[in-house]
């Protein structure tokens, strides 16, 4: 009787020690939270969008260039700076997930790549940035930005009530990889050339003899490229 009672009690201290490695092992939590996603109170009388896009579209998950959640689906809320994630579409958003902030993961939804920048600094830029060209020397990145308008009811009979507005903006930056700064690329040509941090003349007579429009985005990358193979 004695040695069966001890058979028992170490078959639950295995089952036990099984079950708990199970729940210690690294699962979805390496890149999601627990947190449920913030759904907006109302959307039908405001014009535009919270989101990058408003419907959630098929990507996957990397962590240190490996990829941990193949064939999820995602949605970028730009308005709070938040990746959401679902384990399919036709998953109800109240089972919505937020990834984890964090540099080691980046996430690809379609096309776009979306990379998360820690803040360094309460004035340095940080989030979630979209990338538009990596090079050796030099990245490309786009911070997508919603501002919120409040609406305003008509004062008379003529005028008609304003909607409350997401208004779309965005800002692109420089990355030098060796230290992660950003450097923002607004204004101007010329202001945009002269935030780059040598070759000032080489990428003047560049975008004239290519008649680059550098206040288009792939033409910036084309810019930025070119700036990667300049000494």
């Amino acid at each position: 009787m004695k040695f069966l009672s001890t058979i028992f009690f170490s078959l639950f201290v295995i089952t036990s020690s099984i079950a708990q490695n199970a729940v210690d092992t690294p699962t979805t939590n390496d890149y999601l939270t627990n947190r449920p996603i913030t759904k907006p109170k109302n959307t039908i009388d405001v014009a535009g969008s919270q989101y990058s896009n408003d419907e959630f579209q098929q990507g996957n998950v990397y962590k240190n260039g490996n990829l941990v959640a193949s064939n999820v689906v995602l949605r970028y809320n730009v308005s709070r700076d938040e990746i959401e994630v679902k384990s399919s579409l036709t998953a109800d958003d109240s089972s919505a997930r937020l990834l984890r902030a964090n540099p080691d993961i980046y996430i690809r939804i379609l096309n776009d790549t979306y990379v998360y920048v820690k803040p360094t600094t309460a004035e340095a830029p940080s989030g979630y940035f979209k990338v538009l060209h990596e090079g050796e020397k030099f990245h490309l990145y786009k911070k997508e930005k919603k501002e919120f308008i409040e609406g305003m009811k008509s004062m008379n009979s003529i005028s008609r009530d304003v909607p409350p507005t997401y208004k779309d903006d965005e800002v692109l930056y420089l990355v030098n990889t060796k230290d992660g700064s950003l450097e923002e690329l607004s204004g101007s040509r010329n202001r945009k050339i002269k935030a780059f941090p040598s070759h000032n003349k080489e990428l003047k007579r560049y975008t004239k003899k290519n008649n680059l429009n550098i206040n288009k985005d792939y033409n910036l990358v084309k810019l930025v490229a070119y700036f990667n193979t300049l000494k």
